[in-house]
């Protein structure tokens, strides 16, 4: 394991000085550190890719090495960039990227991490990217840093190093929150407004608390789809399924996974399916990664619904307000947005889907097709 304060040291002793990213788990402590000080120039992205971007941008205007942090998925993200925009073949632009190894062999994670996790070694040789795998030996990777950035610059090629969960040693932060809601409580309240219709819920802590919830009511999950991976595109997926049905599809989003694909909202205001109900459960932040925050501050998700074809979109604050929206919505055709600012956090003992999720994935399409 390594400290924030030794690994932030190697990156100020080989003059890296500039962080762009999205938050993982595994660099939760990396990217407390950096929200913390003012020693380094430091971007949180929406996506993997867009973080490529800016990084190259950085480079074309310094001439300096861009750090790069993300989960092993985040990689497929950025592929396109990779390959187009900063390979040897195109513009060869140099960057070293933090990768953090989830579902790497031998360690239990969960099924979306398992496929990246075995194929993420042989996907970085098939790219013809040098990588160094921390092993916790910190007297190893400090004598390799000055190496690694030499190769770098030398052969103006993108470098990686791989930590697993647990590698970066933790470094707490407090953000402040001012929502009255929790999450789970917004969801239970939606899900026993619409007990009836179709939910796909969105990646991480929302697909786990709509779950919980079945399970604890020792409900079915016929009528929940939890996407546990692909974060960004579970509206997409509601919209495909919305166009097929005459059920109610009610998407639970997040707001750090509707700013990573936000283009899908064109589409789906463009076609306009009136069963389609968008509700963004927005607490300002990346939580399943620690609550790094996001830049839904400063973001009107209802503003950009409207202008791209939703329909009727509000924005509510407390339990009261949810309610009232509710029942409003319950007689609106759709696309309808509807975002409800939640707190931060989670309960300390939430669990993951205990079914199998080609279990889930059958019953939901017996129930949705028959």
């Amino acid at each position: 394991m390594i400290s924030c304060d030794r690994l932030f040291s190697l990156f100020e002793k080989t003059n890296l000085k500039f962080f762009v990213g999205v938050p993982d788990s595994c660099f939760a402590p990396l990217v407390n550190y950096l929200l913390l000080t003012d020693k380094f120039k430091h971007i949180i992205a929406t996506n993997e890719g867009e973080a490529l971007a800016i990084a190259a941008g950085y480079h074309l205007s310094t001439g300096e090495i861009p750090v790069l942090y993300l989960q092993n998925d985040g990689l497929c993200n950025m592929m396109n960039p990779i390959t187009s925009l900063t390979d040897e073949n195109v513009y060869e632009i140099p960057f070293l990227m933090l990768i953090s190894w989830r579902g790497a062999p031998g360690m239990k994670d969960a099924p979306q991490h398992q496929r990246i996790g075995k194929i993420l070694v042989d996907l970085l040789n098939l790219l013809k990217i040098q990588y160094f795998v921390y092993d916790g030996n910190n007297e190893k990777l400090e004598s390799e840093m000055e190496k690694i950035v030499t190769k770098i610059k030398k052969g103006k090629k993108p470098f990686a190093i791989l930590f697993r969960k647990g590698d970066i040693e933790n470094y707490p932060i407090k953000f402040e929150d001012q929502a009255e809601l929790k999450r789970e409580e917004a969801i239970r309240i939606i899900v026993d407004n619409f007990e009836n219709d179709i939910f796909i819920a969105t990646t991480g802590k929302i697909s786990r608390e709509l779950f919980e919830y079945r399970e604890e009511r020792k409900k079915s999950h016929k009528n929940d789809f939890l996407n546990v991976g692909a974060m960004g595109y579970t509206n997409a997926i509601g919209f495909g399924i919305a166009l097929n049905t005459n059920k109610k599809i009610f998407v639970l989003d997040g707001d750090g996974a509707l700013l990573m694909h936000m283009g899908n909202l064109a589409t789906i205001g463009y076609y306009q399916p009136k069963n389609f109900y968008h509700i963004i459960l927005n607490n300002f932040s990346h939580d399943s990664t620690g609550g790094q925050p996001t830049v839904a501050n400063k973001t009107d998700f209802c503003g950009v619904a409207k202008a791209v074809g939703y329909k009727y979109t509000a924005t509510v604050k407390n339990k009261e307000e949810l309610q009232r929206e509710l029942d409003h919505i319950r007689n609106l055709e759709g696309p309808v947005m509807l975002v409800v600012n939640v707190k931060r956090g989670a309960r300390k003992n939430l669990g993951r889907p205990t079914i199998p999720l080609k279990e889930l994935k059958k019953d939901f399409m017996k129930n949705l097709i028959g």
